[in-house]
């Protein structure tokens, strides 16, 4: 199965075992993570009627329905202890902190958790770190006029990050990509366009505050 560069992405990243997948939409990661023998099972799990019976035609029709379970359900709740590694993607940061939060006693099963969140990532990256976890990878992808960042989360003892590692990612800003460069430079004009307006000073010192942060990573 085709994917799109996001999900290619993510589906490098995932790990030998049991997978569970939250928000499957189509199922087109998961389909794709059996066929191509990168798993061994996945879990499909969607919360609301309409997409779960889209999801779970889909992998009917792909004739994959002992390999993969469909799941009706909110965040990572029914999933078992088989599941090592939960995959998070195409929503807001928020909104995955409020998944795995709420239902904590799962992640002792989790070794990995990778994530594609469409906000708060720095919010993200500390509060999965404050779970147990560390950065393992991240990536930076352009897709449809968007930069998307994607991080891999591995199990460990403890983490420590600095402020402009959380910010701007540990291995991204190390790596500095030519997408993460364009990026924080595009960032770098919206700023130079906002302090040209009359704003609040609480807003000019946030802004200037930032934009002195992303040079010093560029």
């Amino acid at each position: 199965m085709r994917l799109s560069k996001r999900l290619e992405t993510i589906f490098n990243m995932v790990p030998p075992g049991v997978a569970a997948d939250v928000g499957a939409d189509h199922g087109h990661l998961i389909i794709a993570l059996i066929e191509e023998n990168k798993i061994s099972h996945g879990i499909a799990i969607e919360n609301k009627k309409g997409p779960f019976n889209r999801l779970k035609k889909s992998i009917e029709e792909h004739c994959l329905t002992n390999e993969i379970d469909v799941i009706l359900s909110d965040g990572i709740k029914d999933i078992n202890s088989e599941v090592n590694t939960v995959i998070l993607a195409g929503m807001g940061g928020n909104t995955i902190i409020n998944i795995l939060k709420s239902d904590i006693s799962k992640l002792k099963y989790i070794d990995t958790i990778i994530v594609d969140a469409h906000s708060c990532v720095p919010k993200l990256r500390k509060e999965v770190c404050e779970l147990g976890y560390a950065i393992a990878d991240e990536k930076i992808v352009f897709e449809d006029n968007i930069y998307y960042e994607i991080i891999k989360f591995k199990k460990a003892d403890k983490a420590v990050y600095s402020p402009i590692d959380i910010e701007f990612g540990p291995i991204l800003r190390n790596e500095k990509s030519t997408l993460f460069k364009a990026k924080y430079s595009s960032r770098l004009e919206e700023i130079e366009n906002l302090l040209r307006k009359d704003l609040p000073n609480n807003k000019i010192e946030a802004l200037k505050i930032e934009e002195s942060n992303i040079r010093g990573i560029l």
